[in-house]
């Protein structure tokens, strides 16, 4: 059975760990600082490939690690890089992240996006050293990489989607214009997944047909299986509507038919009513009422596209496919006229570079740039425990703790790290 949906956790490389280290040799005084720089974090990336069909190879890896970049060393050694991973996924995934937003859209073949992005690597004592300050005994730790945990959603991409209720001729349609090979059988329910095939015309004109298991009147309520595959029609940019003629008897029920299932579309997707359909009368060699042709006038009446085939005698077969093509074609050229009209729209994100609670005597501050400094930061060293200091006042941390009324020697918890709020600074609780 196909897989459709799985849950990941990506967990890019931590950067390596800056050195703190001084040259020392025989006859070279004053030698001074070598550190190294500690070596980047592995990066993640996801790429879209045509020989990954389903997404069950992550039911069984879930988890996917970078590895961390090499520690930098003395003599003025840097660490290694860690090499990137990156993840095959197949054509069509759809990304989204922990609060359901929609990172990413893996439409198009060889598409390659960065998902976690590796910690930079810690910078050693020789990066620190200036005219004023020549033995700087101050190293960053490697940042962290990113990690994130990523639902993929599989849609196929096919250009014509074919629905309908159980046993309406899908499969068979499927069957004979294409080279697919689709179980069929005279019980409801035959299709348990989507399946897809290519109907090629003639050179140079062909699309990708799909058909998923039959809908029932409900099925947006749970009943049935279509709805669940119902996703994988979204990007299609044609329905081809199928009605079965041998179990109908009058025109009021093919217009009860018609309404069931475009109600059901409907309640999954609003996207399905700006896409064009096709009403296909099917088993026209065994329809129950042969005045079906009348029924066909009086929907073209309404301005419903109406066309009837039987896949078994292959009457009507070529003409779907060409009104199909014609559809497709003129559906296309307004998608392209669209979108070289409508404007791209510049959207800039305000980010918050930290956050300050208070909570009866403790002041806790968060954000994702105090915890890349809180991580990075050695506060066992005193040269280290200024620099983060700094950093704090530059950032404004320091004004805003005032501003909620912090007193000299309270506890502020950055990030899990407890300090002590002294006039000016910062500093590590009993430290000093």
């Amino acid at each position: 059975m196909i897989i459709d949906e799985v849950t990941i956790t990506v967990e890019a490389g931590a950067g390596g760990d800056g050195c703190l280290s001084f040259r020392r040799e025989k006859y070279v005084p004053r030698g001074g600082p070598d550190g190294g720089n500690g070596g980047k974090g592995g990066d993640i990336f996801l790429e879209s490939r045509t020989d990954v069909n389903t997404l069950v190879d992550f039911l069984y890896r879930p988890i996917y690690k970078a590895h961390h970049g090499g520690h930098g060393k003395g003599k003025n050694q840097h660490g290694k890089d860690a090499e990137a991973i990156t993840i095959r996924v197949p054509i069509g995934t759809l990304v989204w992240n922990e609060n359901q937003e929609l990172v990413v859209d893996m439409k198009e073949n060889g598409m390659k996006f960065l998902i976690a992005k590796g910690g930079r690597g810690g910078r050693g004592n020789t990066t620190f050293a200036t005219s004023t300050q020549q033995a700087p005994r101050l190293a960053e730790r490697g940042e962290p990489g990113e990690i994130k945990t990523l639902r993929l959603e599989l849609r196929l991409l096919a250009d014509v989607g074919i629905v309908g209720f159980p046993n309406a001729g899908k499969s068979t349609l499927l069957s004979r214009v294409t080279h697919a090979h689709p179980k069929i059988a005279d019980y409801p329910f035959t299709t348990l997944e989507p399946q897809l095939g290519v109907v090629k015309l003639s050179e140079n004109r062909s699309f990708v047909l799909a058909d998923v298991p039959g809908l029932i009147d409900g099925a947006s309520q749970g009943k049935g299986l279509g709805v669940r595959f119902l996703r994988h029609l979204e990007r299609t940019k044609i329905l081809l509507h199928l009605i079965d003629l041998s179990t109908l008897e009058s025109y009021p029920e093919l217009t009860k038919r018609i309404k069931t299932i475009q109600k059901e579309l409907k309640q999954h997707s609003v996207k399905f009513q700006k896409i064009p359909q096709l009403i296909i009368l099917t088993k026209t060699d065994s329809a129950a009422n042969k005045e079906f042709p009348k029924w066909m006038n009086r929907l073209k009446t309404k301005k419903i596209k109406t066309m009837s085939v039987s896949a078994v005698t292959g009457q009507g077969l070529n003409q779907l496919l060409e009104e199909t093509w014609s559809l497709l074609s003129e559906t296309k050229k307004k998608e392209i006229a669209e979108k070289s009209l409508k404007p791209k729209k510049v959207v800039y994100e305000t980010q918050i570079r930290f956050q300050v609670k208070k909570d009866d005597k403790l002041f806790y501050v968060t954000g994702t740039e105090i915890k890349k400094w809180v991580a990075m930061t050695n506060f066992g060293s005193r040269d280290a425990l200024e620099r983060f200091q700094k950093i704090m006042q530059r950032m404004g941390v320091v004004r805003e703790l005032k501003n909620q009324g912090v007193s000299e020697g309270d506890t502020v918890v950055c990030d899990g790290q407890e300090l002590t709020f002294r006039s000016e600074e910062l500093g590590v609780e009993n430290d000093f």
